[in-house]
């Protein structure tokens, strides 16, 4: 899960919106605390590269978004030294995603800091990796100076010539068909402190780490599948083949994992489609049969009868009873 829809702004801003609407819903983008699932970032990042011609689509949209990454990035970059930042982002990483693991390496004169996702990713992914680039280039510049460039960068991608010309852009060697992406550095850089001020620095105090903690992606695996199928929703279908890819798993790993939460896929649709009828019939005056089309139910009538079934009384009586109130 990646981060909030809000995000979209940068990386959709060169992109026409409804033609992207197979990869995510238009309506997506007008919810700004929704999570994203990671895979289906990977491949909006794809068709808008495609979409618009550009081979550095991913890097441009990662460098206007280089200092909008959130909380747990301004934390990290105030670390007193590069060690200390990199352990800061290795652990809040976990507040802004889920599916990946930020980590330091060292062997010798030499350190490795390696961004990398689990799971079942899309063959395609250079456009998602290019615009991790820059978010963590800024992050080492803050102790090493901003003309600073790392020795090499590894991509866990095969080889692609448009790599030839990121790397020329970067003005850094590129590895490709490496376990991850990552950054290669002279270990003594990560005892350097900082070098310049962050925006951040003075500002970022403790109730907004508790903040970043509470906002975070959903921590068990039902409230992942739920966030996932609300966005299948928002054009009307939620299928356990979709979800399941979208989280990067097979159908079978997926309905597995909620069994061990007590759950089912077909319990959680239909626990989304009331949050989202109750909203739609408290937020505004749409008929119930156009609610009903969009929560894909075929008709009024089985809406009303799986609302009553979950609220205790119809969709109608709900929404006068919520006026009331």
């Amino acid at each position: 899960m990646r981060s909030r829809a809000a995000r979209l702004d940068a990386t959709l801003d060169n992109a026409p919106l409804e033609l992207l609407t197979p990869v995510l819903p238009v309506d997506v983008a007008r919810e700004a605390d929704r999570m994203l699932p990671l895979n289906s970032l990977i491949a909006l990042y794809e068709a808008a590269a495609a979409m618009t011609g550009d081979p550095l689509f991913g890097l441009k949209a990662g460098q206007e978004m280089t200092d909008d990454y959130g909380t747990w990035v301004d934390y990290s970059r105030t670390a007193p030294t590069l060690r200390a930042c990199l352990a800061r982002a290795s652990k809040a990483i976990e507040y802004h995603q889920t599916g990946t693991e930020l980590a330091l390496s060292t062997n010798g004169g030499r350190a490795l800091y390696s961004y990398r996702i689990f799971g079942k990713r899309p063959a395609s992914r250079l456009q998602h990796l290019q615009h991790t680039i820059p978010a963590l280039l800024n992050t080492f510049q803050v102790y090493a100076g901003d003309d600073w460039r790392p020795d090499w960068i590894e991509l866990d991608v095969g080889y692609d010539q448009r790599i030839e010309e990121l790397a020329k852009r970067l003005g850094a060697p590129i590895r490709y068909g490496s376990a991850a992406m990552a950054f290669a550095f002279s270990s003594a850089l990560l005892d350097r402190p900082r070098q310049c001020q962050t925006g951040a620095t003075s500002q970022i105090r403790r109730h907004h780490l508790k903040y970043m903690v509470k906002k975070g992606p959903p921590r068990t695996f039902s409230s992942l599948v739920r966030e996932t199928i609300h966005i299948d929703l928002l054009v009307g279908t939620a299928h356990i083949d979709t979800t399941a890819d979208r989280l990067g798993l097979e159908p079978r790993t997926l309905q597995r994992r909620l069994r061990a939460e007590s759950n089912t896929y077909r319990q959680l649709v239909t626990e989304v489609r009331m949050q989202r009828a109750k909203a739609l019939l408290i937020d505004t005056d749409m008929p119930v049969t156009k609610i009903a089309h969009l929560l894909g139910y075929s008709d009024s009538t089985h809406l009303t009868r799986a609302f009553s079934q979950h609220m205790g009384l119809p969709p109608s009586a709900f929404r006068k009873r919520s006026a009331i109130e």
